[in-house]
């Protein structure tokens, strides 16, 4: 055992990358980072959020989507004598790109950051961030060891990161993959670092622009903190326990039916007169085939807005009417806890939406 880790992290001014960088640094003393950079002026930001931590790491000019990596000889050969464990964290997670693209990024980018593994002699861990909705279009319990597929996927994002998984499994390397849901906020508190597919779809309903919604009262619904998904890696990344395992990072039993989250959210923004006023009214759930036929109706009509609403919905919104419960026996016995239940900060996620505009101002922003 070296007298220190070296850890190579890719995905670094992420969500999940970022906070994973910063909770094993902040774990071991000795530790000591390289980061795959792309965008040198979003590592600087990044690396300011890190305060003196940041002194223990050091960015590395790269690409995922260029081969090799992009990385010159020289700091190549560094990283392959010096780098002892590997957390691969970047993707491009858009659901809307041509399957081709987001192969390039998430698979043949995860084929090179294997490669650059396996010319890493001391390497004794490559933890891989995936997605629990490799799943696709399955339903039902969807256990940790299931690694296949025959129903198809709704995007693009889900197929490629199926495909990086299947490289992983068969790279020969010692692996971890990691498969948490969709993270709406922070932690229990509710605040919101960045705004995803699930909070546009609330916009839309909050908004009146849908009357429909697919999936029926009972189906769950599965999303996650970053807090929850972040301390989760970091821990189990260096426990030699997770070797060759695959983790759902998801809230599981805690998951709510869809029916209640809906209720939850209409009966929140009935507090403010000036919403109520307006009159709109609850979208109805229904199977998936008649939200499609809705969905084209509207697209059909011409209406510029609505069309344009529904179809940036098209690549995510029909997992809602794909009822899954995620088995998650693994990750709670590795990191010796469970995921706090949706129930404990769905509320508070919603008042933040709220409070903060729908996260206008910082989508503009980026």
């Amino acid at each position: 055992m070296p007298t220190h880790e070296t850890v190579f992290v890719t995905g670094a001014t992420g969500l999940v990358g970022a906070g994973v960088l910063k909770r094993m640094l902040g774990g071991d003393p000795r530790l000591r980072a390289y980061v795959l950079v792309r965008d040198e002026l979003r590592w600087r930001a990044a690396s300011r959020r890190l305060g003196s931590l940041a002194d223990r790491v050091v960015p590395v000019q790269g690409d995922l989507t260029v081969r090799g990596l992009g990385i010159e000889y020289w700091t190549r050969h560094r990283l392959a004598r010096e780098v002892t464990m590997i957390v691969h964290a970047a993707a491009d997670t858009s659901f809307s790109r041509p399957l081709a693209q987001a192969r390039l990024s998430n698979a043949e980018g995860t084929r090179e950051m294997l490669s650059l593994a396996r010319h890493c002699g001391g390497l004794r861990r490559f933890a891989h961030v995936s997605t629990a909705f490799v799943a696709g279009r399955q339903v039902g319990m969807i256990r940790e060891r299931d690694n296949g597929n025959a129903e198809g996927w709704v995007n693009s994002y889900e197929r490629s990161k199926y495909d990086a998984e299947a490289l992983v499994r068969d790279s020969g390397v010692d692996w971890v993959i990691f498969r948490p849901s969709t993270i709406v906020c922070t932690g229990v508190e509710g605040s919101i670092p960045q705004i995803n597919a699930v909070h546009r779809a609330l916009r839309v309903y909050h908004r009146g622009l849908a009357a429909m919604m697919p999936g029926a009262r009972s189906d769950l619904l599965d999303v996650v903190t970053a807090d929850y998904v972040n301390d989760s890696i970091a821990c189990v990344t260096v426990n030699p326990s997770a070797a060759r395992k695959t983790l759902h990072l998801c809230a599981g039993r805690g998951a709510l039916p869809l029916g209640e989250l809906v209720d939850g959210a209409y009966d929140l923004w009935a507090r403010d007169p000036i919403w109520r006023n307006r009159g709109i009214e609850k979208a109805v759930l229904t199977d998936l085939e008649t939200y499609t036929l809705f969905a084209n109706s509207v697209i059909e009509t011409g209406d510029a807005r609505l069309g344009a609403v529904l179809s940036s919905l098209s690549h995510f919104i029909p997992q809602l009417a794909l009822s899954k419960q995620f088995d998650t026996t693994v990750a709670d016995k590795l990191n010796g806890c469970t995921a706090p239940p949706v129930r404990s900060y769905w509320s508070a996620m919603l008042t933040q939406l709220l409070n903060g505009n729908w996260g206008v101002a910082a989508e503009e922003a980026a």
